[in-house]
């Protein structure tokens, strides 16, 4: 099936990359009273939206606070489905709302407590998480209060020692009843923060944490989306979506005022079209959009020594593990999908989106509906030549035109290229090369 050209459109986004600035100054007090929502930091009055409590002996605190108070900076704070992650120097650690077992650079430790949440806060004993980074709090029984100090910002390691008499029953034991020894713990960084994409403050934007495991790295990104870009996206879904829920004269009237790139996304969706949705890859905007994605996890991957194979195969694992899947009616252009989540149609535009900017040629791969079902599938091929294919890796690919393009699955984490999730329904499918 051959694809229309299309005019192309500029549009230039500017953007910054910022680093990450320390939550507290240098060696800072932050002091919590039990059933407050008033905290301070040296002496100074701040309000958060949920107050610690006591619970069956213990007493519970918003795990990001916490974070915070040791010197952990918001942007390495990251909330995802129940999963917490907090990364300081070469400590990378992980909780789960509902779970008693703590990661600590990949160390499971069992708490004596479950994570559990409070107002849409994850609250936990501080001790659990000033240990983890090598501290314990200090707990004034007599005021209900407890003080934690910012941890040497100039040591971001581990760093043991704090003042004040210990309160069993919170949570806060002595350093010397920490139940792992912080000595095994493997002092490599598991997790790895690519350059935030940011715009300028006069530029209104989206901002959204993604986080995703490749490697054996666990990869965390802060990605801003501007407002402009994200509201012509949703219109587009809800004018296509509109389009085939309307009757002839309404779809005719319809038609009259669509420039020819929105006839092309429309038309697309037809069933005559046999789920050809390259339009939704080459919409200028968004293909211009991708492209910024795409340096950034270009240059990630150069940093961390990745091939022409496994960059692709990074970006896969971004597109599969980082953005959450959601059913939509009708396709959604890139930058909606980075921001509303998406099923597989909506990711596979994606990531073609991006590895098209990257150089790589690539081909949506469409499976129609079984017989008897109503839902088909779709993925995204990959050229490769042989000598770029792993050695001892044996892979599912469509020869299509001389070209072999390897199937990569976008719905779900975890997946690798050449990998198929239903061999039964990829056994064949329809090939329609992104140009």
């Amino acid at each position: 099936m051959s694809v229309p050209k299309r005019a192309t459109f500029l549009l230039v986004f500017l953007f910054y990359l910022f680093t990450a600035v320390p939550a507290f100054a240098s060696g800072s007090l932050t002091v919590f009273t039990i059933g407050s929502h008033i905290y301070t930091v040296d002496g100074q009055k701040r309000s958060m939206d949920v107050a610690p409590y006591t619970q069956n002996g213990r007493t519970f605190l918003p795990v990001r606070y916490v974070a915070m108070a040791i010197g952990i900076s918001s942007d390495h704070i990251l909330y995802q489905n129940g999963l917490i992650t907090l990364l300081r120097g070469d400590t990378v650690v992980q909780l789960t709302v509902g779970s008693n077992v703590m990661l600590v650079n990949g160390k499971a430790v069992t708490m004596d407590v479950m994570v559990t949440t409070l107002h849409g806060r994850a609250m936990l004993p501080a001790a659990w998480v000033c240990r983890a980074f090598g501290t314990i709090p200090a707990w004034d029984g007599a005021n209900h209060t407890l003080t934690i100090k910012e941890l040497d910002p100039e040591n971001p390691g581990n760093q043991g020692g704090s003042t004040g008499a210990a309160n069993p029953d919170s949570g806060n034991s002595p350093v010397n009843a920490v139940p792992y020894d912080m000595a095994v713990i493997p002092q490599r960084s598991l997790f790895k923060v690519v350059p935030s994409l940011k715009y300028p403050p006069s530029v209104n934007t989206v901002g959204r944490d993604y986080q995703w495991r490749y490697n054996g790295i666990i990869y965390r990104w802060h990605v801003e989306i501007p407002s402009d870009l994200l509201d012509w996206d949703r219109k587009i879904s809800g004018v296509v979506d509109t389009f085939y829920n309307s009757n002839g004269i309404t779809q005719a009237i319809m038609l009259s005022s669509m420039s020819n790139g929105l006839k092309r996304l429309v038309a697309s969706c037809s069933e005559n079209a046999g789920g050809n949705f390259v339009p939704w890859v080459n919409e200028s905007l968004n293909y211009t959009y991708a492209g910024v994605l795409a340096e950034c996890l270009s240059q990630q991957a150069r940093v961390d020594g990745y091939d022409y194979f496994h960059t692709a195969e990074f970006v896969q694992s971004f597109v599969g593990g980082a953005i959450s899947y959601r059913v939509s009616s009708v396709p959604q252009l890139p930058a909606q999908t980075l921001v509303d989540a998406g099923n597989c149609k909506d990711k596979s535009i994606l990531l073609a989106a991006i590895l098209k900017n990257m150089g790589y040629k690539v081909a949506l791969l469409f499976y129609p509906p079984p017989a008897g079902q109503t839902t088909g599938h779709m993925a995204v091929g990959i050229a490769f030549n042989n000598d770029e294919i792993p050695a001892g890796r044996t892979l599912w690919y469509y020869s299509y035109n001389d070209t072999k393009y390897y199937f990569a699955e976008t719905t779900e984490p975890g997946w690798l290229i050449g990998q198929v999730s239903d061999e039964q329904l990829e056994k064949s499918g329809y090939v329609y090369p992104v140009s």
